[in-house]
């Protein structure tokens, strides 16, 4: 029952972010999906390239709503019997899609990975690259040239670092410019 419900679910946020698309042309995605209690409470993340609005959670919150609401293969969907809620990437959470590190190129970012060794490392710096495209010859990769810390966020004067994303523990873009 609960898988079945699930990919309803999913199935409705696949469909009414593709009907907002090619409605406004802002080619949205999710973040993350979150379906707990059975189905009675839907928590949903998305984005786009250039930032998600207010507005925009808001209108792919009624589109999912009332294509829940249509669903007949399941009472409790059907009679409205759920908390759905649509937001964006909060500041200060944590990179969860590939696509997303291209909406902060230019960014502070700090990024906790494994090195060559599979020690821990970190740095802080500018979001400079990201390769993260579908058909790449090459490993999905994000390049950071490293900051000063302090007030200022200067330059280190280090070359810049190339990371592949699979070495990448926790991604989160900084507050600041």
């Amino acid at each position: 029952m609960n898988a079945m419900m699930d990919e309803l679910i999913h199935k409705a946020i696949g469909e009414s972010i593709a009907d907002l698309a090619a409605a406004t042309g802002d080619e949205m995605y999710v973040v993350e999906a979150v379906i707990r209690a059975g189905g009675r409470k839907i928590e949903l993340t998305v984005d786009t390239d250039k930032g998600v609005s207010i507005g925009q959670c808001a209108k792919l919150s009624r589109a999912i709503r009332a294509r829940l609401e249509v669903c007949q293969d399941n009472i409790m969907l059907a009679e409205g019997d759920f908390d759905l809620m649509v937001s964006s990437p909060g500041i200060g959470e944590p990179v969860k899609v590939q696509r997303q590190y291209l909406r902060h190129l230019g960014r502070l970012i700090r990024v906790n990975y494994l090195d060559g060794e599979a020690q821990p490392k970190e740095i802080t710096g500018r979001l400079l690259e990201a390769a993260v495209g579908a058909g790449e010859e090459e490993a999905p990769s994000i390049t950071i040239e490293a900051v000063k810390e302090g007030r200022k966020k200067r330059s280190a004067g280090e070359a810049p670092v190339t990371l592949r994303l699979a070495d990448v523990v926790k991604a989160v873009v900084q507050t600041g410019l």
